[in-house]
């Protein structure tokens, strides 16, 4: 009995501690929890003459009411800087804090500059697959050269949108209408994006023969003719995560020589034109910290496609797209990017020439292999650069630059190293083109400037396992 009441009193003293310790600490609470916690009292966001303060406030990851750790502060800032500059309208952003008065209360003020919306640029632009081929193969030839005007209205109604018209004459005629808004709704969670386009041209290119495109020029005809009508719908529930469905139709017409007697397969078994309508489903996760130049971060790409939705469209295939890319920095000096893509195609049979396209068209090559192409099914690419950073400044250009929106030039300068390595799957033009059905090996040094955050030059010089050399330029204005 004895013992029983001992652990009786031992039990009763140890929850009058205990509810005495809980006692103390909420007590405690209210005076220690604010003073270590800043409460967002408002935002101010200056600068926006033409952009909608709404459009800024949905892209930042606080908002009034929230409250922050003093130690957050400085990376929560740089992360929402980056955001802004991410949405292609703003040329600097600056955030900063100020005291309302307490202790425990801030406002952020928020200064955007505002990029130049208006940009109607002299078209001048080559024609070919990239700036080497065009420079060495063809040798710089200035007919092979498209000129015209690329008019852009960014940010028209201050939703981050943007309205394009191209004009283009010279090697290729393309006439171009398209407009894209990011913000169907209040909260900007969904967008769309419409497109028209009429191209034609005098050469074309209608077969590959040993990894090199065979072209046909006759100044007087037109040998190819493409119309295309596309409807895009996004959704965008979260900063991170873009879903997207488009609805495209396509209709390309060839001359009779190249079906005839050059490439009955261009189109296959002899057609000389192409119609078909088209569902793409896309799903982006994009965690990068500096949308044009990464260093940080991570992005995984998927894309499912069907060509064919009706039973006469002239192509009938599937095609499954994956991206996935990583960026590790370091050190403030020091990052690695790795980066791997791959295609599926479904069903297994044989595609029209013009729809077997692998590596060297568009972003998908490996770096040494510009002036080939890899047909095929399927391919796959995996890509890896280190980045070594050898300039971080800003300059300041004053009235040497007549547009304000740029008279602060940020400037970085890289030095990167990189090494490529991919394949194609061609089962059925691959007689005649030995880079298919194996392992490609690029690799060398590269230099890369990031000019006013997203434009970009990389020079380059490669070599692949073929022995061979050069080097190779990639520019991109940021447009």
């Amino acid at each position: 009995m004895r013992l029983h009441l001992k652990k009786i009193m031992f039990s009763l003293i140890f929850s009058a501690v205990g509810i005495v310790s809980l006692a103390q600490v909420l007590q405690a609470q209210p005076d220690s929890m604010p003073s270590s916690w800043r409460l967002i009292e408002r935002i101010l966001v200056t600068g926006n003459k033409n952009t909608r303060t709404a459009t800024i406030l949905r892209e930042l990851s606080f908002a009034v009411g929230d409250s922050i750790l003093p130690s957050d502060l400085h990376p929560a800032f740089e992360r929402n800087r980056l955001r802004l500059m991410n949405l292609g309208i703003f040329s600097n952003v600056i955030i900063t804090i100020d005291d309302v008065g307490t202790s425990n209360r801030i406002a952020i003020n928020i200064a955007v500059t505002e990029s130049w919306y208006v940009l109607p640029v002299p078209l001048l632009s080559i024609a070919d697959r990239n700036f080497n081929v065009w420079w060495h193969e063809f040798n710089h030839s200035f007919k092979r050269v498209n000129y015209g005007i690329d008019w852009t209205q960014l940010n028209p109604t201050g939703r981050a949108d943007a309205l394009k018209a191209k004009a283009q004459f010279g090697y290729t005629n393309r006439y171009e209408l398209q407009y894209r808004s990011p913000s169907l709704n209040r909260r900007r969670t969904l967008g769309f994006e419409t497109s028209i386009a009429y191209s034609r041209a005098h050469e074309v290119a209608f077969n590959t023969v040993g990894n090199k495109l065979q072209f046909l020029k006759f100044p007087a005809t037109w040998l190819v003719e493409q119309v295309y009508i596309a409807g895009t719908f996004t959704a965008r529930p979260k900063y991170f995560t873009t879903q997207s469905l488009t609805l495209e139709y396509r209709d390309n017409r060839i001359a009779d020589t190249i079906y005839k007697y050059l490439n009955p397969n261009f189109f296959l078994h002899g057609a000389s034109r192409q119609r078909h309508s088209s569902i793409i489903y896309g799903i982006t996760l994009d965690h990068r910290d500096i949308i044009p130049y990464p260093l940080n971060g991570w992005r995984a790409i998927g894309e499912l496609r069907w060509n064919g939705l009706l039973p006469s469209d002239d192509l009938q295939v599937g095609r499954l797209f994956g991206q996935l890319d990583q960026y590790v920095s370091f050190a403030k000096w020091l990052s690695l990017e790795m980066v791997v893509k791959g295609r599926f195609t479904y069903p297994r049979r044989q595609l029209p020439w013009s729809n077997n396209q692998g590596l060297g068209y568009g972003g998908n090559f490996v770096r040494g292999f510009e002036y080939y192409v890899v047909d095929g099914l399927d391919f796959a690419v995996f890509r890896t650069s280190w980045h070594l950073r050898l300039l971080s400044k800003e300059f300041m250009l004053g009235k040497l630059m007549p547009a304000k929106a740029y008279r602060i030039l940020p400037l970085s300068i890289y030095l990167a190293f990189n090494t490529d390595t991919g394949w194609a799957n061609d089962p059925y033009y691959y007689a005649r083109n030995p880079l298919a059905n194996r392992v490609l090996l690029g690799y060398g040094p590269g230099l890369d400037v990031v000019a006013w955050y997203n434009k970009t030059i990389r020079l380059e010089w490669s070599w692949n396992d073929l022995g061979e050399q050069g080097f190779f330029l990639r520019i991109n204005a940021g447009f």
